[in-house]
């Protein structure tokens, strides 16, 4: 995996998975690690070799969690600039048993051009829909919050070490 590339008005910002994670933290690593490579998908898919302008990108996304927030938002600015929007109805990638929340998300270009990305199922396994209903909840127990912490993390490493075809689906 390399450095995502893009231009930031005429500079062009190369950013690392570690970056990200710094800015956003360790609370939902696995988000991060996903949503790291959607980007890097849809930027292949959209811009070929060429590097994106964040100007021009804008993203809807089926998941409101800060992991994807934060990770889209350090690399495009989108939510800054207005051109973030969450619709946790989208009908793409629904695999959470508990919630409505897509993990599918729409890059679009300001030309018109754009591309769906979303997560392969099993991807996630049910563990880890069956630890965020009981965090959602507030019911986790100190030893299912360490399980999920590490399930989490370990989710966001195999994001990064798996090729991108065994990740994300791109339409």
């Amino acid at each position: 995996m390399t450095d995502i590339q893009i231009y930031d008005e005429q500079e062009l910002v190369h950013i690392a998975f570690d970056d990200i994670r710094k800015y956003h933290g360790s609370k939902e690593m696995a988000a991060v690690g996903v949503a790291y490579r959607m980007a890097e998908a849809a930027f292949e898919a959209l811009y070929g070799i060429d590097v994106p302008e964040r100007q021009e990108i804008s993203i809807q996304a089926g998941q409101g969690c800060t992991g994807f927030r934060d990770a889209f938002e350090f690399i495009t600015r989108a939510e800054t600039r207005g051109q973030y929007l969450v619709d946790p109805e989208y009908p793409t990638a629904r695999y959470d048993p508990y919630t409505k929340n897509s993990y599918a998300c729409i890059f679009s270009r300001s030309s018109g051009e754009e591309v769906e990305v979303s997560l392969k199922k099993g991807f996630l396994p049910a563990a880890f829909y069956d630890l965020a209903k009981k965090d959602r909840d507030g019911l986790l127990t100190q030893e299912e919050a360490a399980v999920f912490e590490t399930l989490k993390k370990d989710l966001c490493l195999r994001a990064l070490e798996l090729p991108l075809d065994d990740i994300v689906e791109v339409r």
